[in-house]
């Protein structure tokens, strides 16, 4: 994506789709992932990484955050406001980072040691069912870019099922649209304003109630109850802002146990560059505690700094929400996942 931009700049005026905007695609980047995932060979784990750590880095795609320069979050209330600022032509809104309740540099490792110490169980954790099923709502997933970097993004609800053969399906609504800056959101309503383009409006991009879209199997397996073998699965190795990319993409796509939850926290506490915020509100105006870890490239490349937040709930352990949030060269959200709920069923749709 990085290529795609400076190719842009490089021809400017000259670019023949310069301001093209492209409307909501049939899948989802999450759909795009499992659709390539169903048909390739299996990828290693460090592979993965580096796959979906370009998917969320790049600018117009995928994969969110906030930093010391954020107002305190309140102990209670509701999630980040808005802008209040008058809507464009374009509708949706402009993402604002989490706000925390601690801006200090605090190492996370004892909040995250007492967090484990005291885990309640989560609803799933005595509950059955033939499928597990996710419930996530995300901003920025698949989007659409502009020249000087502008980008529209898409907000997308998704409930997914698996078996524990492999077998899956899942289902998307896109809700609307959402940017990353105020710049970006003037920039394409100007150009609504001087070549009128049909504003994505939310749709259901999956099959009718009760007709739901059928993946690829993928078994993923068990996780592993021997927690050396977890932290290997959690890429410990590398660094904490991946640690925390491979910690939230554990509980996107596992029902994840209450001694499992725990031992992952203690993971987190026991790795070096893991800073913890406090409390927190995520966008569904839930309380939790969060802590955030740096992302930086290898020396050499696209110059971009981002940062991890992962939210936790305080009784359960579970994680609320995931936030990737540029640092620098600009200071913006270009991802934020919420999951809603998690749990087993044995009903589909």
């Amino acid at each position: 994506m990085h290529t795609q931009q400076q190719i842009r700049d490089l021809l400017g005026p000259a670019d023949p789709a310069r301001d093209a905007v492209v409307a909501p695609p049939p899948l989802s980047a999450h759909d795009v992932i499992l659709r390539a995932e169903g048909v390739a060979p299996p990828v290693p784990a460090r592979k993965s990484a580096s796959r979906r750590t370009v998917l969320f880095g790049a600018a117009a795609a995928v994969t969110a955050l906030g930093s010391a320069g954020l107002v305190r979050a309140l102990r209670a209330g509701p999630p980040p406001a808005l802008p209040t600022s008058p809507q464009p032509p374009v509708d949706g809104v402009v993402l604002q980072p989490v706000s925390y309740e601690t801006t200090a540099a605090e190492p996370a490792g004892p909040h995250l040691r007492a967090l484990a110490a005291r885990l309640a169980d989560a609803p799933y954790d005595r509950a059955g069912g033939r499928y597990t099923y996710h419930h996530t709502k995300s901003w920025g997933a698949m989007g659409t870019g502009g020249p000087e970097g502008h980008m529209m993004s898409y907000v997308h609800e998704r409930r997914d099922w698996a078996a524990r053969d492999g077998r899956r399906w899942g289902e998307t609504d896109t809700l609307g649209v959402e940017f990353p800056d105020e710049a970006s959101r003037e920039y394409f309503s100007r150009l609504r304003k001087s070549r009128p383009t049909p504003t994505p409006s939310p749709s259901r991009s999956s099959a009718p109630s009760g007709e739901l879209r059928e993946y690829p199997p993928r078994k993923l397996g068990k996780l592993p109850a021997d927690r050396a073998a977890l932290a290997r699965m959690l890429r410990t190795e590398q660094s904490a802002g991946l640690v925390a990319m491979a910690a939230y993409e554990m509980f996107v796509t596992h029902v994840v146990p209450r001694r499992t939850r725990a031992d992952i926290l203690t993971i987190l506490a026991d790795k070096p560059g893991f800073v913890w915020r406090g409390r927190v509100v995520d966008r569904a105006g839930r309380p939790g505690l969060a802590v955030t870890a740096d992302l930086i490239p290898p020396a050499g490349e696209y110059p971009q700094r981002a940062q991890m937040l992962l939210v936790f709930d305080p009784p359960t352990g579970e994680l609320l929400a995931y936030e990737y949030l540029e640092l620098a060269p600009r200071h913006r959200v270009l991802h934020y996942l919420l999951l809603l709920r998690t749990g087993r069923t044995d009903t589909l749709g």
